[in-house]
C-alpha cells in the first residue's frame, strides 16, 4: 500500500487538517437537511438560546445530537476497526466479521418483540449486552483447541457466532412479523431519532477506549510485527490481544447500541487511513479517529439530502459505499496472494 504522508512533519500538518474538515462537517451537519439554516442561526442558538424559537429548538434537540452521535461513533467503529484487523490479521476485518453487529441487533429485536421494550434509551443497554455476548462467545470458540488463541481460529468463530445470531434473529422476526416496523431501523442503521441520553449513556465507555487505545499505539506496533518477536521482546501477548478485544467490543458495541447495524465503517477508514500514514499504530489510531467522524458525518447530512423529505437509513448510505470497497480490498488481496 502506498503511503502518501511518510514524515512526521506532515503527518501532523494532516492531522491539523482533518481537524478543521472535522470542525467544517460539524457545522455542515447542523447547518444541512430537509430545511437549512446558517452560521447566524447557530450562533444566535449558541449564544442567546430562545425556547420560543422553532430554529433554537431543532438546532438543539435535533440537529445537535445527531452531530455528536455521528462524532463519536464514526470515531469509534474505525478504531473498532483498527483492532480488528490487527487481532485478525486481515485486512477484511471488522466488528461485523466477529458478530458484534449480528449480536447486539438479536438482542434488540428479542427485547423489542417478545418482551415488548420500547425506551430507546433502555434498548441501549441491551444492544451493549448482545455485543458483550458475541464476543465472549467468539472468544470461548476461537480458544477450544489446545493450540489456543489464533487469529484464523476467531475469524471462524466470529463467522460462525454472526450466523447463528441472524438465523436466531430472523426466526424471531419471522414468528412475530408484527415487530418488524420497531426493529427496521436498528437493523438498517440510524441517526435519526435518537436523543443526546443514549449517547450520554456509552459516552464515558466509548471516550476511554478511544484514549486507550491511542495510548497502545507503540504495543499495537510491536504486537503487528508478528507475536513471536512481540514475545522476544517481553510483550505480554495474551493481556495485550484481550484488552484489545475488550476495547474492541465496547467500542463496536457502544456504537451500535446506538445507531444500529451500520457497517463497512469499520473496513473502509482503517485502510483509508493507512494510506494516509502507513501502519504505525500511534498515527493510524488518532487519524481513523477523524477519518471515522468525518465519513459518518458525511454519510449522515447525505441520509438528509439525498431524497427530501424522506430520510435514507444510514447503514444504507455506508452499505452502498462500503460494498464495493470490500470486493476492492478483496481483490486486491487475493490478487497480491496470487
Amino acid at each position: 500500500m502506498v503511503q502518501l504522508i511518510k514524515q512526521d512533519k506532515g503527518k501532523i500538518v494532516g492531522l491539523c487538517l482533518l481537524i478543521v474538515l472535522l470542525m467544517v462537517c460539524m457545522l455542515s451537519s447542523l447547518m444541512f437537511g430537509i430545511t437549512h439554516y446558517t452560521l447566524a442561526d447557530i450562533y444566535s442558538m449558541v449564544t442567546s438560546f430562545n425556547t420560543q424559537d422553532i430554529t433554537h429548538i431543532i438546532l438543539w434537540k435535533e440537529r445537535f445530537p445527531r452531530m455528536v452521535i455521528a462524532v463519536v461513533t464514526g470515531a469509534s467503529l474505525a478504531v473498532a476497526g483498527v483492532i480488528s484487523q490487527l487481532l485478525t490479521r486481515n485486512p477484511l476485518g471488522s466488528p461485523s466479521v466477529l458478530g458484534i453487529n449480528s449480536g447486539s441487533i438479536f438482542f434488540i429485536v428479542v427485547f423489542v418483540v417478545l418482551f415488548n421494550v420500547s425506551d430507546l434509551n433502555i434498548l441501549v443497554y441491551f444492544a451493549f449486552l448482545g455485543a458483550l455476548v458475541a464476543a465472549i462467545l467468539v472468544y470461548l470458540l476461537g480458544s477450544l483447541h489446545y493450540s489456543g488463541t489464533t487469529s484464523v481460529k476467531i475469524i471462524l468463530a466470529g463467522i460462525a457466532v454472526n450466523a447463528m445470531f441472524v438465523s436466531f434473529t430472523q426466526i424471531i422476526l419471522l414468528m412475530n412479523q408484527k415487530g418488524m416496523s420497531d426493529v427496521l431501523f436498528w437493523m438498517a442503521g440510524t441517526i435519526s431519532g435518537r436523543t443526546l441520553n443514549m449517547i450520554l449513556a456509552v459516552l464515558p465507555f466509548l471516550l476511554i477506549s478511544l484514549i486507550a487505545t491511542c495510548f497502545l499505539g507503540r504495543s499495537m506496533n510491536i504486537y503487528a510485527s508478528g507475536e513471536s518477536i512481540a514475545k522476544g521482546l517481553g510483550q505480554n501477548v495474551m493481556l495485550l490481544k484481550l484488552t484489545l478485544l475488550v476495547l474492541m467490543v465496547v467500542l463496536a458495541g457502544g456504537s451500535l447500541a446506538v445507531i444500529g447495524n451500520v457497517a463497512f465503517v469499520g473496513l473502509i477508514i482503517p485502510h483509508v487511513a493507512k494510506s494516509l500514514v502507513g501502519n504505525a499504530y500511534v498515527w493510524l489510531t488518532p487519524y481513523s479517529i477523524l477519518l471515522g467522524s468525518i465519513f459518518l458525518l458525511i454519510a449522515d447530512i447525505s441520509t438528509r439530502l439525498i431524497h427530501p423529505p424522506a430520510e435514507i437509513p444510514l447503514g444504507v448510505i455506508t452499505a452502498f459505499i462500503g460494498a464495493p470497497f470490500f470486493i476492492y480490498v478483496a481483490f486486491k488481496g487475493g490478487r497480491a496472494r496470487g
